[in-house]
């Protein structure tokens, strides 16, 4: 297997090229936590990004709002939606202009990977509200926790199938297998690319250590893990992550949830996925 030899730099080089929605999303995260935030100030921050914007447009004229009247300027795709939901549109629109091309390296279609990204964030919402955590956080969180994938991925270029993950004699962990190819995983890839965003540092902490919560203090992290296992469990899950996935006391109790009490909110999480997947996702 030929290691393409990855630098921080050639990562932060791909990472310039993404879409901006990332930092809008974030930005847009901090703006609705204050509860007198105006129409006008969201409007601005989508604003910023003319495809995001057009997006927006296209998703609320789609079968999951059942509009009568088109909608045709994103003031009304906000009064549409209201503030929460057009939240997650934005999350929606990032991963369809991230996951349009799919994992070429991992053997990732394009759908699976913004299935397992758009469910595990809804999931990180929902169960951040029973262990007080802030649910727009923790869905943004979720949404980008592949970040690191996409980014090793583009810099792969078209990676001959012998090359592909999985394609050895026997099973490899997959952070195994990322660091003999491209001499990183892909939670430090997401690390460095988040933080060159200025992501807050829990989001680039629980994103880089969720494969390996034991020991960590993080209660982000441990959700974190908990919603991908959770993912995995129905469905969703991506190649080579299953290994990753704890069931331990520790896991739940640093994440402030248990299955029992959790059991309303990942009902919730599967009832706005579905909604969403009506948005032509």
């Amino acid at each position: 297997m030929e290691t393409h030899s990855i630098t921080a730099e050639s990562l932060l080089r791909i990472a310039q090229s993404f879409p901006s929605t990332p930092r809008i999303l974030a930005e847009l995260g901090l703006l609705l936590k204050n509860p007198d935030v105006e129409l006008s100030d969201i409007a601005r921050q989508l604003k910023r990004d003319p495809t995001l914007t057009a997006r927006l447009i296209r998703l609320a004229n789609s079968a999951a709002f059942a509009q009568t009247e088109p909608v045709a300027s994103v003031e009304v795709a906000i009064n549409l939606a209201g503030f929460q939901e057009v939240h997650r549109l934005v999350g929606v629109a990032m991963m369809e202009q991230f996951g349009d091309e799919g994992l070429t390296a991992y053997g990732i279609p394009s759908r699976r990977l913004r299935e397992n990204s758009l469910f595990t964030a809804l999931l990180m919402e929902e169960l951040a509200k029973p262990a007080h955590e802030n649910p727009r956080t923790a869905y943004t969180i979720g949404l980008l926790r592949s970040i690191g994938k996409v980014g090793l991925d583009r810099l792969s270029g078209d990676a001959a199938p012998g090359e592909r993950y999985g394609a050895g004699p026997e099973p490899m962990a997959l952070a195994d297998w990322e660091r003999g190819a491209f001499g990183l995983s892909n939670n430090e890839a997401a690390a460095t690319i988040l933080k060159a965003w200025r992501f807050p540092h829990e989001t680039v902490k629980a994103i880089s250590e969720h494969y390996a919560p034991a020991g960590r203090h993080l209660p982000l992290t441990h959700l974190l893990n908990l919603a991908a296992n959770m993912a995995d469990k129905i469905g969703y899950g991506l190649p080579g992550e299953s290994g990753y996935w704890l069931e331990t006391d520790e896991v739940f109790l640093k994440a402030g949830v248990t299955l029992r009490d959790a059991k309303p909110f990942i009902d919730r999480a599967h009832v706005a996925f579905d909604r969403l997947l009506r948005s032509n996702f």
